[in-house]
């Protein structure tokens, strides 16, 4: 029998995590079990369980790629305005808040707030704001380097004010959906507020 290359062992990585995706935001992470993505895989229990140990396992690893896409919205690149790289990224929020419940945002709160006095999710919950708060404020800093922003409150304040923000238009859009929040006027508002407070340079600053 040939040897399965890293590369194929990781397609079907990728097609196990497809599948739990789906009944996770199906079902939620509590209702969900192995069995449900096992079947939904299409693949053996035993071909499953090589690859992951359980159903939080495969959890984790869901949200590990999707912090690792989440990265990719702070890259400032050369030729762009701090300013501008921020603009987008608010609108990807924006996106993501509109999509949350049919997305794994409705699952990530559940296992946080249902597991919140577990040990191993407490520090899970560390993990996640720490590298979620160091992205964004080694963002703003570089932009505060380069001169783009002349921020009126102090880079940690603003930081996790904004979080702390965004969490709750998150939850709020979960538990009352987009529609019924102004979900586009708030992230006006927002721009409005973050551009009062980091004071971006030139032409490029306006809102």
């Amino acid at each position: 029998m040939p040897k399965i290359t890293q590369q194929q062992k990781e397609a079907i990585r990728m097609d196990i995590l497809n599948s739990a995706r789906h009944v996770f935001i199906e079902k939620g992470y509590e209702a969900t079990s192995m069995s449900d993505i096992v079947i939904s895989s299409s693949r053996s229990f035993g071909g499953v369980y090589l690859y992951y140990s359980g159903k939080e396992d495969v959890f984790l690893d869901l949200l590990r790629r999707e912090y690792e896409n989440m990265a990719l919205d702070f890259v400032l690149e050369e030729q762009s305005s701090a300013w501008n790289t921020f603009v987008q990224f608010i609108k990807g929020q924006e996106k993501r808040v509109r999509e949350a419940n049919t997305g794994l945002a409705p699952c990530l709160y559940e296992y946080f707030i249902v597991g919140r006095r577990e040990d191993h999710r407490r520090k899970l919950i560390e993990e996640r704001s720490q590298s979620v708060y160091g992205a964004l404020f080694d963002f703003i800093n570089n932009g505060v380097q380069r001169g783009d922003f002349h921020p009126a409150q102090p880079l940690d304040v603003f930081v996790h004010w904004l979080i702390s923000l965004l969490e709750g238009l998150y939850i709020e859009s979960i538990i009352n959906g987009f529609e019924n929040i102004e979900l586009s006027q708030q992230f006006e508002l927002l721009l409005t507020v973050c551009h009062s407070i980091l004071m971006p340079s030139g032409l490029e600053g306006n809102v």
